[in-house]
């Protein structure tokens, strides 16, 4: 399951990637552009920071930097930060039990769902989230500019 921890490094890392180049941000800044409650950020940076992705610099405000290649972070990276498992059901893992696993249809394909899951989070980078968050904002610009150019023609 994809938990709210998964989802908020995510956030967190893809907002640092856009807005902290060289610059330190504000972790409360980060926060407030991701709908995250700024009374977990410093959990979250905690984690990023043990894992070296990211460098803080003292002060009252918690200013933070990424410092690593988002090109070198995948999702995979980002599930074993938050050391909670990205699994479609309980089924899947090994350390569960259940007496109908051996001869249930339906393991088989939580397995395939899960394998292909697990592939996917090890070959999607963060710059490649970063990648697919610009193509998706230049698509909503055309379509608003497209809205606009619509309206313009056809005033009320």
């Amino acid at each position: 399951m994809v938990t709210n921890k998964l989802e908020y490094l995510l956030l967190t890392l893809m907002d640092l990637a856009m807005n902290s180049a060289d610059n330190y941000v504000v972790s409360k800044d980060v926060a407030e552009r991701q709908g995250i409650s700024p009374k977990y950020m410093p959990q979250l940076m905690a984690l990023l920071s043990r894992k070296g992705w990211v460098d803080s610099a003292r002060g009252c405000k918690g200013r933070v930097r990424l410092v690593a290649d988002p090109r070198e972070i995948t999702v995979s990276d980002v599930v074993e930060v938050a050391g909670e498992p990205l699994i479609i059901k309980p089924c899947v893992s090994s350390e569960y039990h259940c007496d109908r696993k051996q001869g249930c249809p339906l393991n088989l394909l939580w397995l395939k769902a899960q394998m292909s899951i697990d592939r996917i989070a090890e070959n999607t980078t963060l710059a490649d989230l970063l990648e697919i968050k610009s193509h998706l904002e230049t698509k909503a610009h055309k379509k608003d500019d497209l809205d606009l150019q619509g309206e313009a023609a056809n005033p009320a």
